[in-house]
């Protein structure tokens, strides 16, 4: 459960769902950032993409990302009819991202003036004005002509926007819901009925003071929840049951 009254929080219980929930936080906040007409937003945009190039920088996650689209697309002719239009979609990104040819954003990677931005970065105050003139004056073009090139730069990483996504899209469909209590602060959720769990959601209302976390293995799913200090600084909850909503995702 997810909507204005109830803050939701995600888990992921592996490590390729893990770095899915990355990107797809990387994509939304250069977005945001591109939608700015700022030049200090702009520049935070470039600082954005530099993060993307790190984290799409693994030579198998291309690879990684179609054999995902494929099952899905396997188990979808499986289920039999109805389900045309996503079997469509996963197929237009597979081919979009079997279609890259080298690493993803490599034009990006190896723009001399993306990479001088990037080494001054390095140096706390580096890209002021007197060190990096040529930043200072794109800083001052239009927004309009700024943001056409930062959409150009984003652009050359859409495959591996579009995947992820569209996993993450598919993850989320169709979860296993429940109303659970947490005794004393503790949750201990068996997925012996549920193997293969990928994500798991976590919704509180919002004005809950208790905050989870969350560890996972095939087994089993522990759930702890903390409450912060003025200071924000976490202490198990020993005295309080909690009522929460979980959802269970799996990509199976």
């Amino acid at each position: 459960m997810a909507g204005a009254d109830f803050l939701l929080y995600e888990f992921p219980c592996n490590e390729k769902i893990r770095t899915y929930l990355r990107l797809e936080v990387l994509f939304h906040r250069y977005d945001w950032f591109c939608n700015q007409e700022s030049p200090v937003a702009h520049q935070s945009a470039i600082s954005a993409l530099f993060d993307l190039l790190d984290a799409t920088a693994r030579s198998d996650l291309r690879n990684e990302l179609i054999q995902a689209l494929e099952r899905q697309r396997q188990r979808l002719v499986t289920a039999g009819p109805g389900f045309e239009a996503r079997l469509e979609e996963i197929e237009k990104v597979t081919a979009l991202v079997a279609s890259c040819v080298g690493k993803t954003g490599q034009s990006v990677r190896a723009n001399q003036w993306l990479q001088l931005i990037r080494t001054r970065q390095s140096i706390v105050g580096g890209t002021c004005e007197f060190d990096l003139p040529q930043l200072h004056r794109w800083l001052n073009i239009s927004p309009g002509e700024r943001r056409a090139e930062l959409v150009c730069y984003g652009e050359t990483l859409d495959p591996i926007r579009q995947a992820t996504l569209l996993l993450l899209t598919i993850l989320r469909e169709h979860p296993k819901a429940e109303s659970l209590v947490a005794e004393k602060g503790i949750y201990q959720y068996s997925t012996r009925d549920f193997p293969n769990c990928a994500l798991a959601r976590i919704s509180l209302p919002i004005d809950c003071p208790y905050i989870p976390e969350v560890s996972a293995n095939k087994y089993m799913i522990w759930i702890r929840f903390s409450k912060p200090d003025e200071e924000h600084k976490l202490h198990p909850v020993r005295h309080t049951d909690i009522p929460f909503n979980l959802e269970l995702c799996t990509l199976c």
